[in-house]
């Protein structure tokens, strides 16, 4: 009875959060001036994302606490959507959905509004415009975030990356900034990630009946492309990305074992 008291007043509060944003954002979003309108969306985008952590109850800690976005292309592991309102909460970002979601009842125009990156692999000239929009959009200090896995995981390991993301980064230069996300639920709930077949509205049942997340994102030092072909930046940036998840999991892992022996 708890739980879905619970679901029930996190989607009640859910749906006039989104509806709210959507008007608030609705002038900058239609701006004529592109980049003015897509700067500004990033920063409703933080707002908008620091509101769902409140409603869905995650809690998230950035080490270090200071870390800020020193601009470059941002890169992470993946476990399904609810990456996108934690790292929207963390710096405002851009995102580069598939362009099947453009098509997707309601979430799909939603999602429009914040002037995402459209990624269609079926298509090499759309990948084409895809790759001139990222450089674009660094060139303009919007942060830019990928999830080179390809597909999201249970988030207790790191997939091999995909080199085509890395592509801006070899050709224009543009430093890689890895950063790593780790989620912590009590005992006994559900997972936040999203990996398996379950469609979106059944997970995200499970996802409003989750009492507190925890999330962990930790920030690594950047990793200079100069030099250095799209293949190189994929291999040091899944290394990077892997080592610092083990040894986030051990570390958060004894700190969980610590508190429980103090309780």
């Amino acid at each position: 009875m708890i739980r879905l008291c619970r679901r029930l007043f996190r989607l009640f509060q859910l749906l006039p959060w989104l509806s709210w944003m959507a008007v608030v954002s609705w002038r900058t979003s239609h701006s004529r001036d592109e980049w003015k309108s897509i700067r500004g969306m990033a920063h409703y985008i933080q707002i908008w994302g620091r509101g769902l952590l409140r409603i869905f109850n995650i809690k998230l800690t950035v080490h270090p606490a200071d870390a800020a976005y020193h601009g470059g292309l941002v890169v992470s592991n993946h476990m399904g959507y609810v990456d996108i309102l934690v790292h929207s909460a963390l710096w405002g970002m851009r995102f580069c959905p598939k362009a099947d979601v453009r098509s997707w009842p309601v979430l799909g125009w939603y999602a429009g509004l914040t002037h995402p990156i459209w990624i269609d692999r079926r298509s090499r000239i759309k990948s084409k415009e895809a790759l001139e929009e990222f450089s674009a959009t660094l060139a303009h200090g919007v942060a830019l975030i990928v999830y080179p896995e390809g597909t999201s995981t249970d988030g207790k390991q790191v997939l091999p990356f995909k080199t085509s993301s890395f592509e801006l980064a070899a050709t224009g230069g543009f430093p890689i900034q890895p950063i790593v996300t780790v989620y912590r639920v009590p005992e006994g709930a559900d997972s936040p990630c999203w990996y398996t077949d379950i469609g979106i509205i059944p997970h995200l049942w499970q996802l409003v009946g989750i009492p507190e997340i925890r999330c962990d994102v930790y920030v690594l030092p950047q990793i200079a492309a100069e030099g250095r072909s799209r293949k190189e930046l994929a291999e040091l940036t899944c290394k990077a990305i892997t080592e610092a998840h083990a040894a986030a999991l051990r570390e958060l892992a004894a700190e969980d074992e610590r508190a429980n022996q103090r309780s």
